[in-house]
């Protein structure tokens, strides 16, 4: 028995099309937190939506907690083109970030580092950090959170600006950026499926596959260290795999079973404050020794609601 799984990087309002991600609507979207719940899913941070859709989603019965985050904050050219509808440059990030949480979002999500879509060149920071140090600081005042993309070098910047969060952080963290990380209470998403999907990717240059490669090393390296340090480590599967595929792949990377159980069910609910409401799952088989078992609930009980 478990109190509800959680999904801490998720994104119930985009999908993967042929072309790359793509914006679904909001049938679809509540589509997803439906099977997610019957999955035994009861606890998700939406990671930014397009348009902020996931703040106009309202909870129902048998759906998952849903913490939103609105839209993704990125400047012009710096993020999926099908996901960006509204680029916020450097002048405009306060407010924009301020514009999403008066819509009731919880968190605030920017894009620390992305490629150039248009040029094709590698990623690179889309804001200056004392930027991003000014978000933090409207969106702590208006009783928010922000998470930040970073997949590139010196993540450690964005984790002395005061962020909550590090999302991916797959070749940006070393050993100090952890150890601040655990002093100041700053949570890592390492979303390994993602990181995995990317080192799998068709077309990717040899040099990009060497760095993912090399990212997932680091993430190996630091996972325990992480642990170790009491830095809240949470699973979230982004736009690829599951959950279950999350946490074995956690546990692939160096966690302990009972550890990588934790990063999908009490730390997250711990770190985001889950509601006092009766969420549930029971398996036939513990998955501690099975993380397989995950995919497989006998029960599920969300919102005092038995789904199945």
């Amino acid at each position: 028995m478990l109190p509800g799984l959680a999904d801490a990087h998720a994104h119930p309002a985009v999908g993967a099309g042929p072309a790359g991600l793509v914006a679904l609507d909001a049938s679809a979207a509540r589509a997803n937190l439906t099977a997610w719940a019957q999955a035994g899913i009861t606890l998700v941070r939406d990671a930014g939506s397009p348009r902020g859709l996931t703040l106009e989603l309202r909870p129902g019965p048998g759906l998952p907690t849903v913490q939103a985050a609105g839209r993704f904050l990125a400047p012009a050219g710096r993020y999926f083109p099908d996901l960006l509808d509204a680029p916020v440059d450097e002048a405009g990030l306060v407010g924009a970030a301020l514009a999403e949480i008066g819509r009731g979002a919880a968190w605030v999500k920017v894009i620390a580092d992305f490629p150039h879509v248009t040029a094709g060149t590698d990623a690179e920071a889309t804001y200056p950090v004392q930027a991003v140090a000014r978000v933090v600081a409207a969106a702590h005042r208006a009783g928010a959170r922000v998470a930040a993309d970073s997949t590139v070098a010196d993540a450690g910047r964005l984790v002395a600006a005061g962020v909550d969060s590090i999302e991916h952080g797959w070749s940006g963290l070393d050993e100090h950026a952890v150890r601040d990380m655990a002093g100041r209470g700053t949570a890592w998403t390492p979303t390994a499926g993602a990181l995995v999907a990317m080192l799998d990717a068709p077309g990717i240059t040899p040099r990009r596959r060497r760095g993912f490669a090399e990212g997932r090393a680091g993430v190996a390296e630091l996972l325990p260290l992480a642990v170790r340090l009491g830095v809240p480590v949470l699973a979230g599967t982004d736009v690829t795999g599951s959950i279950p595929r999350e946490v074995a792949l956690l546990a692939q990377m160096g966690l302990e079973p009972k550890d990588a159980l934790a990063a999908a069910s009490t730390w997250p609910r711990r770190f985001l404050g889950a509601p006092a409401t009766a969420d549930i799952v029971t398996y036939h088989h513990d998955p501690r020794e099975d993380p397989g078992q995950l995919a497989h609930p006998a029960a599920v009980v969300a919102g005092g609601i038995r789904l199945r």
